[in-house]
């Protein structure tokens, strides 16, 4: 039988050249802290754990033993951690070791280990090169014509106003859309499409001539006084229509520029967030061209009787696209039923006639795009248009003729580029793109920030503000005392003071005002932090660049958004943030005359953190001696010249994100009297992080459809999108939060309060880790919760300002 066994040969090498080591197994403490043992054992065979040594090595669950590391023959040789990045094309995660990463390094100060910036992030397809050479600048295709060329007397405009516009307003020439619009609306009553790219003049187009006819009634071409006298009470001759409050403002301000030379001639605004019993006094009083948002003048059409439409001759509808895109078309519909509906008088109360104005009423219809609501508003409102561009003009007969968008675009000489940027990276480099632009005294003065949406935007401009107190350029305005500040980080010794301002459509109207008037009328350079309620028609002086951080939710509003820059045939920059994979690809979208160049956020980063960053003021606020401490700790890294601006972004990173904890800390600690005051007031600055956060994330899912394939939501890597807001974990919530969960959907907004009271309680009950509902989430954990509320994403896009 011994012999019928079977004979089983192993080869088990020489056993003299190495000798069999026995399994180790560990016993007690944590089961993670024994898995990263029997690893480090398994991968370290050689190393200070043997196999001679021990069969069975126990674990403490005590936290000291774990913290002293020297003392723990476990934790000398800890396994490489394994990270997970998203894939260069299709966003698959890939692992990577953060051995093989280099490029930064993290701080080992005390009070806090941030995790590394520049490892783990996904590849960019972009080939970035070097810069070119500069070339010899474009030349501007919406500056004024040449003086010799063209001027305003030419076109049929009166002496008065010709030397008007010369003389107090510098204006020599006219623009291709002014010289091709103004004859037509002075000798012709037929409406008009306006259609010019951003920063031409159009405002000025439709103006001109509406105040040109009306002083004919008073005046002949010689400028003779001929009888008649027309002042405000002689009727209501013209109705400008615009989509914001703001855009309402700049008209009216041109306006008035305009009438100082027939100053006979009264206009005014009718507004939404203004006092209703103030304009019906206005109204009452009388007025010749009245300027209004589309609610607010359906409200006086309805409940004002004073307002009589009977000798309006001209509708302007500024912006048409915009006033589609928010809604408005119920409204325009009413506004021009009403005013076809009554009876065109040929003369006024007083008998003047009204013979030297249009016979009919003419819709002027300006837009920058020739989409299908534009088109349906031209149906509603044209009847016969011209079509009128800068270089051209149609007689479109119905006035709903095709047009090619393309041939709208960007100004010619403005330089735009597009920063490749992962997730973790966006603040710092944003930072460090401000601070390399305000580097040289005068060559930036302004300049604007667009983000998505207004929680953002209140995060952002907390974040970068130097304290609570406001310039000295504010005279102590209390109307932008939260909306005005000092800016830290990106100041320089060149630019030593530079202004932060916030603008939003959830700030009441007053402030809103306020606000835009000190950043048009600051002499020192600024930075305004906008949502896209600054996107249109808005006109400030020496506006030099524009970032996109947050990209538009259309290309139509991206033009818009750098349109605010290189306008009337001055210079202008500005740059798009992108972060690597789909993203990218929205660049072949971006119709431009001019290429947008990449640029690497390595390269910004070399540029702006050469030198060191000057940390924000004490804002009064109470801190822990713990968090003074660690604050002073970071401050040689930040600010000393031996360090490497790769080292000072990542302590900048961390110092963002001790800001956020240490309010955390102090809120944790508060407890009742003076204490819990304080403990609420310091908490807010996390709680406006994760608000921010959550309305970021919505906001990226409310793209057009046609655009989500480049900003695909399922690609969005959360935990990298938190570090942005200075967050070291993704807050849940986002499809909805508590509210999802505990009440119907239906009784959201009803009880969003109480959702937000009892969040608080579910904090402390997570054990005060500083992350909201249950804790929080890995980035992994984070982003598969949101791929599976992608329908409750959607639901709540509305629970957000966007503008």
């Amino acid at each position: 039988m011994a012999d019928g066994g079977m004979l089983l040969n192993f080869d088990i090498g020489d056993i003299g050249d190495a000798p069999l080591k026995k399994q180790v197994k560990f016993t007690g403490g944590r089961w993670r802290d024994r898995v990263h043992a029997q690893r480090s054992a398994r991968k370290n065979r050689d190393g200070p754990v043997g196999a001679s040594d021990v069969n069975a090595t126990p674990l403490s669950n005590d936290r000291r033993d774990r913290d002293d590391a020297e003392t723990h023959h476990v934790y000398d040789e800890r396994p490489t951690k394994r990270l997970k990045t998203f894939g260069d094309s299709n966003g698959r995660y890939d692992t990577i070791g953060t051995a093989t990463r280099t490029g930064g390094n993290a701080s080992t100060k005390p009070g806090g280990i941030t995790s590394r910036l520049f490892s783990s992030n996904p590849t960019p397809r972009t080939v970035f090169e070097e810069p070119a050479e500069e070339t010899e600048p474009a030349k501007p295709s919406n500056a004024p014509l040449s003086e010799e060329a063209e001027n305003f007397l030419a076109l049929g405009l009166s002496r008065r106003i010709a030397q008007h516009l010369s003389s107090k307003l510098e204006m020599k020439a006219p623009t291709s859309i002014q010289k091709n619009t103004i004859p037509s609306l002075i000798k012709e009553d037929s409406d008009a499409f306006l259609q010019a790219e951003t920063g031409s003049g159009k405002t000025l187009a439709y103006l001109l001539p509406i105040v040109q006819r009306i002083i004919d009634l008073s005046c002949h071409e010689d400028g003779t006084n001929t009888g008649t006298k027309i002042h405000r009470d002689s009727g209501l001759f013209a109705l400008v229509l615009a989509p914001t409050r703001e855009l309402c403002k700049q008209i009216a301000s041109v306006l008035d520029k305009v009438l100082r030379c027939a100053p006979w001639i009264v206009s005014t605004t009718v507004i939404g967030g203004e006092s209703k019993k103030s304009e019906k006094a206005r109204l009452r009083k009388g007025v010749n061209i009245l300027i209004a948002t589309p609610g607010r003048l359906v409200d006086h059409l309805d409940n004002t009787k004073v307002l009589d439409v009977g000798t309006v001759r001209w509708l302007v509808l500024d912006e048409g696209d915009r006033l589609m895109e928010m809604g408005f078309e119920d409204e325009l519909k009413s506004i021009v039923g009403k005013i076809r509906q009554e009876k065109l008088k040929e003369t006024n109360k007083e008998g003047v006639a009204l013979d030297a104005l249009p016979q009919r009423r003419v819709t002027v219809l300006c837009s920058a795009t020739m989409k299908m609501n534009v088109q349906k508003l031209g149906e509603i409102s044209l009847q016969d248009a011209i079509h009128i561009t800068a270089s051209k003009l149609e007689n479109d007969g119905d006035g709903t003729a095709e047009t090619n968008d393309a041939g709208f675009s960007a100004p010619s000489q403005l330089k735009q580029t597009y920063v490749v940027v992962p997730g973790k990276l966006r603040l710092v480099t944003l930072i460090a793109f401000l601070k390399s632009a305000f580097a040289r005294k005068g060559s930036i003065m302004k300049a604007i920030v667009f983000i998505s949406c207004a929680d953002s935007v209140d995060f952002h401009f907390e974040l970068l503000r130097s304290s609570a107190t406001q310039p000295a350029s504010s005279d102590g305005n209390p109307l932008i005392k939260d909306t005005v500040a000092d800016a830290a980080y990106i100041t320089s010794p060149a630019n030593p003071v530079i202004h932060l301002l916030k603008l939003h459509g959830s700030l009441q109207q007053p402030i809103r005002t306020s606000t835009l008037a000190s950043f048009q009328e600051s002499k020192d350079p600024c930075v305004l932090i906008t949502t896209d309620i600054a996107s249109r028609g808005l006109d400030v002086p020496a506006v030099d660049l524009v970032i996109e951080y947050d990209p538009a939710f259309s290309v139509d509003d991206h033009v818009h958004r750098v349109g605010r820059t290189a306008r009337a045939g001055r210079p202008g920059k500005a740059a798009l943030f992108l972060q690597p994979g789909c993203e990218e690809g929205y660049v072949d979208l971006l119709k431009s005359a001019t290429p947008l160049a990449p640029q690497s956020y390595d390269a910004t980063l070399q540029k702006g953190f050469v030198t060191p960053i000057t940390l924000p003021k004490e804002s009064g606020g109470s801190h822990s001696s713990d968090d003074n401490e660690q604050q002073q700790q970071q401050l040689p890294t930040l600010t000393s010249e031996r360090q490497t601006p790769n080292s000072r972004a990542e302590a900048l990173q961390l110092h963002l994100e001790q800001r956020l904890l240490a309010s955390d800390k102090s809120s944790e600690g508060g407890s009742g009297g003076a204490g819990a005051n304080t403990a609420n007031s310091t908490n807010k600055f996390l709680d406006a992080a994760r608000r921010a956060f959550r309305s970021h994330v919505r906001a990226y899912a409310t793209h057009v459809r046609d655009e989500r394939v480049y900003f695909d939501i399922t690609q969005l890597h959360l935990g990298h999108a938190a570090k942005s807001f200075a967050l070291r974990e993704a807050p849940g919530g986002i499809g909805g939060g508590p509210s999802r969960r505990t009440f119907k959907a239906g009784h959201h907004h009803n009880n969003q309060k109480q959702q937000q009271q009892s969040g608080g309680g579910q904090q402390r009950k997570s054990g005060g880790n500083g992350d909201e509902e249950g804790g929080g989430a890995a980035d992994e954990d984070a982003a598969r919760r949101m791929r599976m509320k992608m329908k409750q994403v959607m639901s709540a896009a509305g629970e957000f300002n966007i503008g």
